[in-house]
């Protein structure tokens, strides 16, 4: 098994590896149609070589799997089905079963003959074919050849459209049409048929899904090369769409399904999945994705989506592991549903819980290594907080909650980049230390940014205390002050101020903003119309540029409107929201909504702690990505009043956040030399130039966007 020790290469596209894992692993032993197990790897080496491969497509029915189990057993070919799955495995063993298997079933016209499998076998190694030769009579080349060919077809991990390479020795002879293309056409190709889509996000969304399950290769190439346009087809705001729709799609993005059903084996599942480098995992439970609240197993759609930015950022896709874990759902409308995907029963909680997650946690781990970081997405509060710190606190555990730290840096990141654009011209910005921040909502995202905004203070040089009097959280029972009826969570309770002047408990928002008069007002509790003009005013009364982030997704939960914020503030508001507003014209000027989108943080994280091997993700490294992101928005950007990058920068954004992470890890002692064993199973790597020289006046690295540029390109 290849290791990013080693630095291998994308994996290979030989015959044995054109198989689709979905069919050896259905437990009826059915295959897929052909149309849906499809997988996408990029178009990169000759098929000689042996190292990872992508996922493969989701493609089963998991719903299903229990009725299928019990047709099986009823059906007397399923002994034939199983001699199939063994066929595509192309072990020596395997053959053997597989043709006497076949050989005392009934075969109907459609089915593998045991010569097949032999044949099959031969062309595939001289081992198996002598395994085959011992159970079953030899077949023509021409059967040998028609697998492989119908192999190769379906498997995007090959599949290139008419750039498929090699057809003659794929046995693709026939089976594509006459023209040969050139991967660019390809790209032509997809952008028409997205084009044919017309405004239809969700349909261009089940075309681009269907492409990544049949022509990898393509897929990557136009994420890589449209990436502003179809990051909100593929990620916010259409990901949200994608999850409530999940069970009508077909295919659906790949992942692994865990569920409490499979409490005990684990591993195994584990092990099912083909790529043999992975090296970040995005876990969900689906209980709180974006602001839908719990849509159960249809919540792979997030973490697959998670794993599509990653990629888009120049994470290679086969580093990605996107998981589900299924606990059950709470959502009745789901259970009612016949398309639901997932366990229709009760979400489990308690100990049984902890367990599955240990166990899923530890198999991926026990699989690709210590390295590997676990990134937790959209669980609910009760648990957001509980794994973070529990994983957290194993040791050697690489783990962040992007709802908490990955919002919490994209929060202040946009803060210091609106103060900047306070500064820009004659005008000169308050220092943040002169800030008053309100969070309106104390979920796990606002928590997050509140303390993390705080460390920002104090690496300022406030004393902790002050700091956090400058920051003041409003949830559901009103504005959080010590000495309030309602009571007040652990986690709110260092932001629970007591003896402010003029400050007493309140439910009503307008009144917190017109007595704390606040510089900045962020939302992220999925109240739409919560930030009314009043309360735009109200700022505007305290200060000359108010902050207004609007960050509840999808843009229907927003607290307000681009458009609002600008009118009501008569174009003082420097906006931004959790999704893309469109450009706003008032009083004759241009401006332009930041996009304050995870997306900027979340992927230059990973990839600095992977370029640094470091051996935990630490708040400081969060805050060092903020800080990042902020100084990287151009002079152009805040004129037009952006607080943040467009999203066509996101790829060097993420390299630039994760040269600042890889810094940061080194200065907090949790770096470590040999920047490749940061993926997989190695523990040293290969050596890496800028980043193993020890250039740096501190035996450190000397150029961290160089680290982290080779780091991809070494360790690819």
């Amino acid at each position: 098994m290849a290791s990013a020790a080693s630095c291998s290469i994308a994996p290979a596209r030989g015959v044995a590896r054109g198989v689709r894992a979905d069919a050896a692993a259905s437990p009826s032993g059915r295959r897929a149609p052909a149309s849906r197990g499809r997988h996408p790897r990029r178009h990169r080496v000759a098929a000689s070589s042996s190292s990872s491969s992508s996922p493969p497509c989701t493609a089963t029915v998991a719903e299903n799997a229990e009725d299928e189990d019990d047709a099986a057993a009823a059906d007397a070919t399923a002994p034939l089905r199983a001699s199939r799955r063994a066929m595509l495995a192309l072990t020596p063993a395997s053959v053997a079963a597989a043709a006497a298997a076949a050989a005392t079933s009934p075969r109907p016209s459609i089915a593998a003959t045991p010569s097949e499998v032999a044949s099959l076998a031969s062309s595939s190694s001289s081992s198996s074919a002598a395994a085959a030769a011992r159970v079953a009579p030899a077949a023509s080349a021409s059967t040998s050849s028609s697998a492989v060919g119908y192999a190769a077809l379906h498997d995007p991990r090959v599949y290139n459209g008419l750039a498929t390479a090699d057809r003659t020795t794929r046995a693709l002879d026939g089976l594509l049409p006459a023209a040969a293309a050139t991967p660019e056409i390809e790209v032509r190709r997809a952008v028409a048929a997205l084009d044919a889509c017309g405004d239809d996000a969700m349909a261009k969304y089940r075309q681009l899904v269907s492409l990544q399950c049949t022509d990898e290769a393509t897929f990557y190439a136009l994420l890589e090369e449209k990436t502003e346009e179809l990051l909100p087809v593929l990620y916010t705001p259409t990901v949200g769409d994608a999850c409530l729709r999940f069970g009508t799609l077909s295919p659906r993005p790949p992942g692994l399904y865990v569920s409490i059903a499979d409490a005990g084996r684990v591993p195994s599942l584990v092990q099912n999945w083909p790529s043999s480098d992975v090296r970040v995992a995005v876990i969900t439970d689906g209980e709180r994705i974006l602001g839908l609240g719990d849509q159960g197993a249809n919540g792979m759609g997030i973490s697959a989506g998670k794993s599509m930015v990653y990629a888009a950022c120049g994470v290679k896709p086969e580093w990605l592991l996107p998981v589900h874990v299924d606990v059950g759902t709470n959502n009745k409308t789901l259970m009612d549903d016949p398309l639901y995907v997932g366990l229709k029963q009760p979400r489990e909680r308690g100990e049984a819980y902890d367990r599955l997650m240990d166990e899923t946690v530890d198999a991926i781990r026990a699989r690709y290594g210590e390295n590997v970081i676990v990134h937790w997405e959209d669980f609910a509060p009760r648990n957001a907080f509980r794994n973070l710190k529990r994983f957290r606190e194993k040791k050697g555990v690489r783990t962040y909650n992007d709802d908490i730290q990955g919002t919490a840096a994209v929060t202040v990141a946009g803060i210091l980049g609106a103060l900047r654009i306070a500064a820009d011209g004659k005008r000169t910005a308050a220092p943040l230390s002169e800030q008053t921040v309100l969070f309106f909502g104390a979920g796990q995202a606002n928590v997050g940014a509140a303390s993390l905004l705080v460390d920002a203070l104090v690496q300022d040089g406030v004393a902790r205390e002050d700091a956090l009097k400058k920051v003041w959280l409003f949830d559901s029972k009103g504005l959080v002050v010590d000495g309030r009826e309602d009571a007040i969570s652990a986690d709110k309770a260092p932001f629970a101020h007591a003896g402010v002047a003029g400050v007493r408990p309140t439910k009503d928002l307008t009144d917190a903003v017109r007595a704390l008069k606040p510089t900045a007002l962020v939302g992220a509790a999925a109240q739409p119309g919560a930030f009314t003009e009043g309360i735009v005013k109200a700022m505007c009364a305290a200060t000359p540029r108010p902050i207004v982030f609007a960050l509840s997704n999808p843009t229907s939960k927003a607290e307000c409107t681009a458009a609002q914020a600008y009118q009501w503030s008569k174009g003082k508001a420097i906006f931004a929201s959790g999704t893309l507003f469109a450009p706003v014209t008032y009083g004759g000027v241009r401006y332009e909504p930041g996009f304050a989108n995870n997306a900027f943080i979340f992927p230059g994280v990973a990839l600095g702690a992977l370029a640094s091997g470091a051996s935990s993700v630490t708040d400081g490294m969060f805050l060092a990505a903020a800080r990042s992101l902020a100084s990287q928005v151009s002079a152009d950007r805040l004129e037009l009043g952006a607080a943040y990058p467009p999203t066509g920068y996101i790829k060097e954004a993420a390299v630039k956040v994760a040269a600042a992470v890889a810094a940061a890890a080194e200065e907090e002692g949790v770096a470590r030399v040999g920047a490749c064993g940061g993926g997989g199973k190695g523990n040293g790597g290969s050596r890496i130039p800028s980043l193993d020289a020890g250039g740096g006046d501190d035996g450190g690295c000397a150029n961290y966007e160089a680290c982290v540029r080779d780091y991809l390109k070494t360790c690819a």
